[in-house]
């Protein structure tokens, strides 16, 4: 084969594909005034769902679950990275879980904290505790991926990054020769894109007339059958979001009274011990009975 000179024309198989919708299109309007006539003999009658009642008692259950799911409070968090939190130095840095606890405490009764809650409270306090890394990180997944929280989501990004650095650090990968190859669809090319919307509107306006059906009995059973599928997706979806408030991340504790009643039970016996060196803390407060939602999640 020898280079040629070329120029740029319309394929033939764009010329086929508008020609094949051409027919389909011509007779578009005679084909929508007769389906606009049938409309006008169709015979409509109209019954009362059984289930009407019970939905408007959903309804009402619907509005009471989402108010109890808004609290307005402030949430706090601690983690080993936190300057001034953790101890140690450079990239490592440790946080026991009773130390956590007492930051947490601290922060409370803080007096130089213009922004601390007062009055009576409610508390729910979260920590997630671990022995290495690795372990951190997994768990702080866990946590974020139903509570997530920017701070948490931070210490979980550096946790796994310094595992993988544990891990990979004596590897040394070899670089791949210049230059790369670079990924190019013909669709990218900004005239054959607009060919290709041309054609492509002009085949889907035709296709569309392909799935038309004159049954009107057929349209509801198909109707009727995306319900269905779309009742058993929900299940599904809520199934799914069940599974992952199940499970272990970490330690939890509820309290109530006032700033100085919640820290003082932050610190009392029964926490998790140094043992864990790493361990990350939030805090929920919010006015008392407020937090009746998180209180259940985490089964207190």
């Amino acid at each position: 084969m020898r280079w040629r000179l070329t120029a740029f024309n319309a394929s033939n198989i764009e010329a086929q594909a508008v020609a094949l919708a051409a027919p389909i299109l011509a007779g578009a309007d005679a084909s929508l005034a007769q389906a606009s006539a049938r409309v006008q003999g169709v015979s409509l009658s109209y019954a009362c769902n059984p289930l009407a009642a019970q939905a408007s008692e959903a309804a009402a259950a619907r509005d009471a679950y989402l108010a109890l799911m808004r609290y307005e409070g402030q949430t706090l968090c601690v983690h080993p990275f936190q300057e001034g939190v953790g101890d140690g130095s450079g990239l490592y840095r440790y946080l026991s879980a009773p130390n956590a606890a007492a930051r947490l405490a601290a922060k409370l009764t803080d007096a130089q904290d213009a922004g601390r809650p007062r009055g009576l409270l409610d508390a729910v306090a979260v920590l997630i505790v671990a022995r290495d890394l690795a372990g951190f990180a997994e768990r702080l997944a866990a946590f974020n991926a139903v509570f997530p929280t920017p701070e948490l989501q931070l210490a979980q990004r550096r946790a796994a990054q310094l595992a993988t650095l544990e891990q990979e650090k004596f590897i040394l990968p070899d670089a791949p020769l210049t230059p790369p190859w670079t990924a190019r669809d013909g669709i990218q090319v900004h005239h054959l894109a607009q060919h290709g919307r041309a054609v492509g509107a002009q085949l889907a306006t035709a296709q569309g007339y392909a799935s038309e059906t004159p049954s009107p009995i057929a349209e509801l059973q198909a109707v009727i059958a995306r319900k269905r599928q779309r009742l058993k997706e929900l299940q599904s979806h809520y199934d799914q979001l069940k599974g992952q408030l199940t499970g272990q991340a970490g330690y939890a504790l509820y309290a109530q009274g006032d700033a100085s009643a919640v820290a003082a039970q932050l610190q009392a016996p029964g926490a998790p011990g140094h043992e864990y060196v790493l361990t990350a803390g939030a805090l929920f407060v919010a006015g008392t009975g407020q937090l009746t939602f998180l209180k259940e999640t985490f089964g207190l």
